[in-house]
């Protein structure tokens, strides 16, 4: 059932009091005529009481004191819950972006220094990084270049290697450091031109290293160039007497222009530094037989054989010999040795 408001109600109560005032004033009218004033103060005090009365009867009672009709059915009004709004989170602050160092660039020398460091320390593959830095940054640093080439060198990078040695050399036409590792890492690579190029550059520079000279010698002599490998041999021993290498190579090159002459003797000083080289004492007994001393051939392979006696080559020189000395039945045995050692093989 729907609950008056307190201001309906005091409206209602409101018309009913003026009709009561005026059913009052008309009953007054009606018993209260002329000669009963002596009864007028009684009448007055009874109107008053009625009055009262009726508006006791009629009062409002407060508004709390107002009941419903089916307060047997009272509806409960669900309390009012106030809604607490989520609190506001502020957004949180961004800071400002954290701006890196300001780094110095490295300069060139600075890197090659770092790189020298690497190298020392072993880590290799991170020199030659820096050491390409540094030659990125500045192409004419010698020194990157070179240390580059070493540490490539190192690895077995030979094609590196070789570019940044030729870059040290195209900087410094003077550098026989540069020129000999190039020629040795020509070598390597079967390079023999690029080799005698890189040798002879070396040896116009510093001309007193008897090996380099040697090493030139050995070109040569592959690319039968034989006095320019005559004249290098001979400048080798010139520095190093005892070079025994050096005098065997120079007999190979002395008999390949057929010189034998020069050829015994170059042998002789080999066996005369190394009594055991059997290489040099064939040789020595090819050029004596060459120059129709078959003799001492034949003792010089006699000699070979005692220490080497499978040796079919001494076998077949010696047999070369005797034949040439008429002696036929010396040379067949010789011979059958030979065949019989080649066959064995």
């Amino acid at each position: 059932m729907k609950k008056s408001s307190p201001k309906a109600v005091r409206h209602s109560l409101k018309f009913v009091s003026y009709g009561l005032s005026f059913a009052v004033c008309a009953f007054l009218m009606m018993h209260c005529g002329c000669g009963k004033k002596e009864n007028s103060a009684e009448n007055s005090s009874e109107i008053k009481d009625l009055l009262r009365v009726a508006l006791e009867k009629q009062s409002p009672k407060p508004v709390e004191e107002l009941q419903p009709v089916a307060q047997q059915q009272e509806v409960k009004t669900p309390p009012i819950v106030a809604v607490t709004p989520a609190p506001i989170q502020p957004a949180p602050i961004q800071p400002p972006p954290v701006q890196p160092p300001l780094v110095k660039p490295f300069t060139a020398y600075e890197l090659y220094e770092k790189g020298v460091k690497s190298f020392n320390a072993g880590a290799l593959e991170e020199a030659i990084e820096l050491f390409t830095g540094a030659t990125d940054i500045d192409a004419a640093l010698k020194d990157a270049h070179k240390m580059r080439a070493f540490a490539c060198k190192k690895l077995g990078r030979i094609d590196e290697a070789i570019y940044s040695f030729k870059k040290v050399v195209e900087l410094d036409i003077s550098n026989s450091d540069a020129y000999l590792n190039l020629g040795m890492l020509y070598v390597k690579n079967r390079m023999n031109n690029e080799a005698i190029w890189a040798y002879e550059k070396y040896v116009a520079i510093y001309p007193n290293n008897a090996r380099v000279l040697y090493d030139l010698g050995c070109l040569y002599s592959k690319k039968k160039l034989s006095d320019k490998a005559i004249a290098v041999y001979k400048s080798a021993l010139k520095i190093n007497p005892n070079y025994a290498d050096a005098y065997y190579n120079l007999g190979v090159a002395f008999i390949a222009k057929e010189s034998f002459d020069e050829a015994i003797e170059a042998f002789e000083k080999v066996l005369i530094l190394n009594p055991k080289n059997n290489e040099a004492r064939y040789n020595l007994a090819f050029a004596k037989n060459r120059k129709g001393l078959y003799k001492e051939s034949i003792a010089l392979c006699e000699k070979l054989l005692e220490s080497e006696p499978g040796n079919a080559t001494a076998h077949l020189l010696m047999g070369d010999s005797y034949n040439k000395l008429g002696m036929g039945k010396e040379a067949r045995v010789e011979y059958e040795a030979y065949k019989r050692l080649m066959f064995a093989k």
